[in-house]
This record gives structure tokens, C-alpha cells and sequence, in this order.
């Protein structure tokens, strides 16, 4: 397990101390950086989802991310979601 996202996060406690940041639960390893101005977590959609298909299958995680996590709001405005989980859809 990519364990860069624990790193960072621990890295910014030290600096700005414990407590200071919305984040989401279990999903510490999804962390891939830090908005500076607003003091918000920046988590990889892709990373989140990777997580969740460990329990599920993908379009399953896919449908949790976005209906439980991404539009959860005590979330909202909290925490930034890099969109880098590109969904190929079909030609219609």
C-alpha cells in the first residue's frame, strides 16, 4: 500500500499541528497534497476509488465515491477531489 499520503499528512500536522484539517475517514493513503490559502486536503479520485474496490468491485466503488464521499456535505468546501479518474465512456 502507497503510504505517501500518510507521509504527507503527517508531514503538515508537525507544521501546522494535529487537528487542523477536514479530513476524510479511511482515506488518509489518498492524500496527494495540500491548498495552502484555504488549509484544505487535496484527495486523488483515483486513490479513493482504489481504496473502496479492495471491498468491491470497481463500478460499484465508482458509484460510492460520488453518491457517499464526493457529494457528502459535511465534505463540501472542506476538502479538495483531483479528478483524475477518468471514466471512458461508450460512443453513443
Amino acid at each position: 500500500m502507497n503510504k505517501t499520503g500518510i507521509k504527507i499528512l503527517n508531514l503538515l500536522n508537525e507544521v501546522y499541528g494535529k487537528n487542523t484539517f477536514v479530513k476524510i475517514r479511511y482515506f488518509d493513503t489518498a492524500i496527494i497534497g495540500f491548498q495552502v490559502e484555504t488549509k484544505r486536503l487535496i484527495y486523488s479520485v483515483n486513490k479513493c476509488i482504489k481504496i473502496l474496490k479492495k471491498k468491491m468491485s470497481e463500478e460499484e466503488a465508482i458509484e460510492h465515491f460520488y453518491s457517499e464521499i464526493y457529494s457528502d456535505t459535511k465534505h463540501f468546501g472542506s476538502v479538495i477531489f483531483c479528478e483524475d479518474y477518468l471514466i471512458k465512456k461508450p460512443n453513443i
